[in-house]
C-alpha cells in the first residue's frame, strides 16, 4: 500500500478558494433576494451548508475560536432564512400528505402565522463578509491532502457512528445529528469526487439526506397545536407515513455506510 498522490486531489490552496468562492456566490444570493427571495434563498441555505461542511475538511488549518466564529456567523445566516422556509414546507407538505391520503378538506388544518419578511440585506452581507475575513486570516492553503482526506475520514466514521444509533432509536436528535453528517458527507464528496466510489456515495448520500429531511419536517409539524386535535386523523397519516420513511433511510443509510470506518479511510487515503 502507498499513500495516493493524484494530481485531481483536493489541496490545501484548492480548499481555501472553493471556501471563498462559496462566500461570493452567498453574496450574490443575497442580492438576488429582493427580486427572486424563495429561490435566492434556498440557494443561499445550501451555500452555507456546504461551507460548513468544507469547514470541517480545513478543521486542522483553522485555530479552534477562528473556527467557532465563523460557524457563528454563519448560523447567523442560515438561520435568518429558516423561518420563511419552514412556513413554505410545512404548507406543501401539508397539501402533499392531504392529495396522498385523501383527507377531506375539513380535516386540512390551518398553520398559525404569516410568512414572515425576508431579513434586511445589509445584516447578511455582514456576516458573510466577516466570514470572508476569517478565511483570509487562516492557513488552510497549508493543508496536505491527507490531512483534508483524514478529516473526511472522521466525518464518515462520525456518520456511521449515528446511524448505528438511529437504528436502535427514533429519537428527533439523533436522526438530526445524523441528517447533518450525511449532509457534511454529500458536500464534501462533490470536492471529493476524484476518489473511489465518490459517485455512488453521492448518489446515495443525497437520497439519504432529503429522506432524513422530509422524515424531520413530518416531525416538526406533529409538533403543530393545530395537528394535535381530538380524533384528528392526522398525527396517524403521519407517522404511518414516518414508519414508511424509516424503512427507507435505515436500508439506505446500511448501504452509504457499510464500509468499517478503518477500510473507508485506508480506501481513500492509500491505493494499490
Amino acid at each position: 500500500m502507498r499513500l495516493r498522490h493524484d494530481s485531481e486531489g483536493l489541496s490545501g490552496r484548492k480548499l481555501k478558494r472553493l471556501l471563498h468562492q462559496l462566500c461570493e456566490r452567498a453574496q450574490e444570493d443575497v442580492l438576488r433576494m429582493s427580486i427572486h427571495e424563495e429561490s435566492a434563498t434556498h440557494q443561499l441555505r445550501l451555500r452555507v451548508k456546504k461551507m460548513m461542511a468544507l469547514l470541517r475538511l480545513a478543521n486542522p488549518g483553522i485555530e479552534k475560536h477562528t473556527l467557532q466564529a465563523m460557524r457563528q456567523h454563519l448560523r447567523a445566516v442560515k438561520n435568518a432564512c429558516a423561518g420563511n422556509r419552514e412556513y413554505v414546507v410545512q404548507s406543501k407538505l401539508i397539501d402533499k400528505l392531504t392529495r396522498r391520503f385523501h383527507l377531506a378538506p375539513k380535516h386540512r388544518p390551518q398553520l398559525h402565522g404569516q410568512p414572515l419578511k425576508a431579513p434586511p440585506a445589509s445584516d447578511l452581507h455582514h456576516q458573510l463578509y466577516a466570514v470572508g475575513r476569517l478565511i483570509d486570516s487562516t492557513c488552510i492553503q497549508s493543508l496536505s491532502e491527507e490531512q483534508i482526506l483524514e478529516e473526511h475520514a472522521r466525518c464518515y466514521r462520525k456518520g456511521r457512528q449515528l446511524m448505528k444509533q438511529a437504528c436502535e432509536t427514533k429519537d428527533k436528535r439523533t436522526l438530526h445529528r445524523w441528517r447533518h453528517r450525511v449532509k457534511d458527507l454529500y458536500f464534501q464528496t462533490l470536492v471529493l469526487s476524484h476518489l473511489r466510489g465518490a459517485e455512488r456515495r453521492i448518489r446515495r448520500a443525497r437520497r439519504l439526506g432529503q429522506i432524513l429531511g422530509r422524515d424531520q419536517d413530518l416531525s416538526n409539524l406533529a409538533a403543530e397545536p393545530a395537528f394535535t386535535v381530538r380524533r384528528s386523523p392526522w398525527l396517524h397519516v403521519i407517522n404511518e407515513h414516518r414508519d414508511h420513511l424509516r424503512e427507507s433511510y435505515l436500508a439506505l443509510g446500511h448501504k452509504l455506510f457499510a464500509p468499517p470506518s478503518t477500510r473507508f479511510s485506508s480506501k481513500i487515503l492509500h491505493c494499490d
